[in-house]
């Protein structure tokens, strides 16, 4: 692996950022625009803004993607580019039909399909379904869980929670003259669509951010970045070469109590040189369990290490000026795992199962997504805005005009249901598809305000491109990954 194609790895993702920014446009402003509240430009440059704001606001849909979704054994950089060129070419060509279709979708089947063909053809290198402790608590990740599932019932929530909104303003609204109503949520509708567009962020850039996070997890651990110049040193993250060794050392139940030892040393002088974080905690909680099962008189001292990392990071959380604005902040808020406990019930759990703890919790500890750095969020969120600034003009007149006629209070029900829908998923790492959230949204008002106002011809086109979305990004993702091998480009 090269530095190049670490570079490579970056440009081609914030390319699938800017594409996502214009292809995704639509879904935030097209509401506002097709009942002509604000004009395009006004809204792409609202967009943008409350865009770049969500994206820096959260990062549970980024971990869920760098580590979630498939084993990280199977990926290399030469595979995130064919997953993202997967996605990339998904998105095109729905942009050029004028389809809503889903880049986080595109984005996800193109990293199954990479990973799929990585592995040759092996199936459990996509993570289906698992149970993993958080805090002491069972919690079930997967695809299945952070994709099928929201895929499935995203867009039911959102015609539901668009056509309940609506019916109830029908119901307040009833006596009101149309022309109070036009003026009033023509007002609140840009409330509304800026807060679409910071869900927007909140969800979708985040799903890039986790791309480059998992590529340069990859590099520094397998020791790419050992003599990169300083000047470059932002790229490294924190799971180093020597930690990716010593956890892989706690894996293996022949280890000696020698290797053992030596494997705990290491995790706790590298744990030392990181900031407080949460690969600092999780690398001192299992070294001192380590210790622990060796009766090393080290193990008390290192643990309230690993204790006081947990309490500088909760600190640092509770300083965030955003997660203390009602309901937005509890969206935003991060959720950082309580090591001590989680690896605690992790090796009791083992120990019953008649397994190695130690094993377990290395395992456990490896499976450690990390949190994106702030320069990555930047730049997506930058990148994210640029797209957005290029509009989507084609998805804009499908959603806006084409699908069914939206007065200012259906804008404002459409956006609202959407909006608050992907929050929510957003703030649970789900990732859910701004664009079935919205599409389904207006539908919900369309049906609220009479069955027949939607164009079932169109709305049937839209359906089948999120259908056929994630297997058609896979597959292409996968036959780039055995083009490439051919090539000599993939072992």
């Amino acid at each position: 692996m090269t530095l190049g194609i670490i570079f490579l790895v970056i440009f081609i993702a914030l390319t699938f950022e800017y594409i996502n920014g214009f292809h995704d446009t639509a879904n935030s402003i097209a509401t506002i625009v097709g009942t002509k509240v604000l004009t395009p430009r006004q809204a792409i440059a609202m967009a943008a803004v409350t865009n770049l704001i969500g994206a820096l606001a959260g990062n549970a849909v980024a971990k869920t993607v760098s580590s979630g979704l498939v084993d990280a054994q199977f990926i290399s950089p030469m595979v995130i580019i064919c997953a993202l060129l997967g996605g990339i070419v998904w998105n095109l060509l729905t942009w050029w039909l004028g389809l809503p279709s889903s880049s986080t979708h595109a984005l996800v089947g193109g990293i199954c399909g990479a990973a799929l063909a990585s592995s040759h053809d092996n199936w459990k290198s996509i993570i289906w379904s698992v149970e993993k402790i958080k805090d002491g608590k069972p919690v079930m990740e997967g695809v299945y869980h952070k994709v099928v599932v929201p895929m499935v019932t995203s867009p039911v929530i959102g015609f539901l929670g668009g056509m309940l909104i609506m019916v109830l303003l029908y119901a307040v609204l009833r006596n009101a003259r149309p022309r109070f109503v036009n003026r009033f949520f023509g007002k609140a509708q840009i409330v509304s669509a800026s807060f679409m567009g910071f869900a927007h962020g909140l969800a979708d850039a985040q799903k890039t951010m986790g791309i480059i996070t998992l590529a340069l997890v990859t590099a520094t651990a397998t020791g790419t970045f050992i003599k990169l110049p300083d000047w470059l040193g932002f790229l490294r993250m924190d799971k180093s070469m020597a930690a990716e060794q010593s956890i892989v050392a706690l894996q293996n139940p022949q280890a000696t109590s020698e290797q053992y030892l030596q494997a705990a040393t290491t995790l706790e002088n590298e744990a030392l040189m990181l900031q407080p974080g949460e690969f600092r905690e999780a690398f001192l909680v299992l070294s001192a369990k380590t210790y622990a099962e060796l009766n090393e008189p080290a193990a008390e001292r290192v643990a309230k290490m690993a204790t006081t990392t947990h309490h500088q990071i909760l600190e640092k959380e509770n300083a965030r000026v955003i997660t203390k604005i009602p309901i937005l902040g509890g969206m935003v808020e991060g959720k950082h795992t309580d090591w001590q406990k989680t690896l605690t019930k992790e090796m009791a759990a083992a120990s019953a199962a008649s397994k190695k703890p130690i094993v377990v919790a290395a395992g456990k500890v490896r499976d450690l997504s990390p949190d994106v750095p702030v320069w990555i969020k930047v730049i997506c969120s930058l990148t994210m805005a640029a797209g957005t600034m290029a509009g989507g003009w084609r998805i804009i007149k499908t959603l806006g005009h084409k699908m069914v006629k939206l007065q200012p209070v259906h804008g404002f029900a459409a956006e609202t249901a959407a909006a608050t829908l992907l929050a929510v998923t957003g703030s649970m790492g789900m990732t859910v598809s701004t664009t079935h959230s919205v599409t389904t949204a207006i539908m919900g008002v369309g049906c609220a305000k009479r069955f027949n106002a939607l164009k079932f011809s169109l709305i049937e086109r839209i359906i089948w491109a999120w259908i056929l979305t994630l297997p058609a990004a896979g597959g292409v993702a996968y036959l780039l990954v055995k083009g490439f091998r051919l090539c000599g480009w993939i072992p």
